[in-house]
């Protein structure tokens, strides 16, 4: 039964973000794609700023962006959580 542990683990992230919800989270991702999408971008966007902090030299830059990116994520998640879909990300 390792599938119920691998699709859990990229929601880990947020919901160590927001505990308070985390249940919500795990029981709603479950059977929701875009919001287990969601989570695991918001884990790999942590992983690289994470990364990009303890670079040497750091990269202000990078860690500006995955700063925002981050930030932009857990404001999609909750409002994924609240409206129930995602919004339309564009990027250039």
């Amino acid at each position: 039964m390792a599938t119920p542990k691998v699709r859990s683990m990229p929601l880990t992230a947020a919901m160590a973000r927001f505990v308070d919800v985390a249940d919500l989270i795990r029981s709603r991702a479950l059977a929701d794609d875009a919001l287990r999408d969601l989570c695991e971008d918001y884990k790999l966007a942590r992983e690289l700023l994470t990364k990009a902090k303890k670079e040497k030299p750091k990269s202000t830059k990078k860690i500006t962006e995955y700063s925002a990116l981050v930030d932009e994520l857990e404001d999609e998640i909750m409002r994924y959580l609240v409206d129930g879909e995602p919004q339309s990300r564009t990027r250039s």
